[in-house]
């Protein structure tokens, strides 16, 4: 949109010079000099620089018309420092291995009463966005053995009722503590997803994530993931 916008410029001055020339004829060879073909293409240039490269597209998203219009039309502005909040199943995947591997205990899945609660993992999480990417990424803390997360890919999308959504792919990469080995049920690295779903006011981003990590062992876990923006 950026770049239309800026070629807009080309016949949007041509026609304002035309204008000027014929309202105010003592100073329309001023006009006709100043504007040069050379001086117009800088002028594109640069509105080009300035919205797809020093991100200047951010400062449309901000004007108290504009900003909730293009928010609203397209999609929010998700630059900033976020808070996530997960509540994994693992403890679901770990009791029913731990029950396979002891003889005589049994554990039933369906049996709601006997179902563990889920494990709750907090990290602080960055967005990165632009008119060609997006990165989310999460910081490590002492609590998981994340040692960093890189976006895949992040695919945005708006269903009929005005909700907007993001399908989100991401990448772990998962450290040893005091160089031990990780657990055999973990994996150096493993693959992701989650499919989010963002709040009206745009701060909050929510949905369910699941992960590829130990697959073939039957120990890959999903979850809730809740995003919310620092103030």
């Amino acid at each position: 949109m950026a770049v239309y916008l800026a070629l807009a410029l080309l016949p949007l001055s041509e026609l304002g010079i035309n204008w000027i020339s014929s309202t105010f004829p003592s100073i329309a060879s001023l006009i006709e000099g100043a504007m040069t073909t050379r001086l117009i293409a800088s002028i594109v240039s640069g509105l080009i620089a300035l919205f797809l490269v020093s991100q200047g597209w951010r400062l449309v998203w901000k004007l108290p018309f504009f900003g909730p219009k293009l928010s609203s039309k397209l999609f929010n502005d998700l630059n900033g420092d976020w808070t996530a909040e997960l509540q994994s199943n693992w403890p679901i995947v770990q009791k029913t291995k731990d029950a396979a591997q002891t003889e005589g205990e049994t554990f039933d899945v369906f049996d709601d009463a006997s179902l563990p609660d889920l494990r709750e993992l907090s990290f602080d999480v960055t967005i990165k966005q632009s008119w060609f990417r997006t990165d989310v990424e999460f910081f490590p803390n002492e609590t998981t053995p994340l040692l960093e997360s890189k976006t895949v890919s992040v695919e945005f999308s708006k269903a009929e009722n005005g909700t907007k959504s993001m399908a989100w792919v991401f990448e772990v990469k998962n450290k040893s503590k005091n160089g031990a080995r990780l657990a055999i049920s973990d994996e150096q690295n493993y693959l992701g997803a989650a499919k989010l779903t963002l709040s009206d006011d745009g701060c909050e981003l929510s949905g369910e994530f699941w992960q590829n990590r130990s697959w073939h062992r039957g120990l890959n876990a999903a979850g809730l993931i809740v995003l919310k923006r620092k103030s």
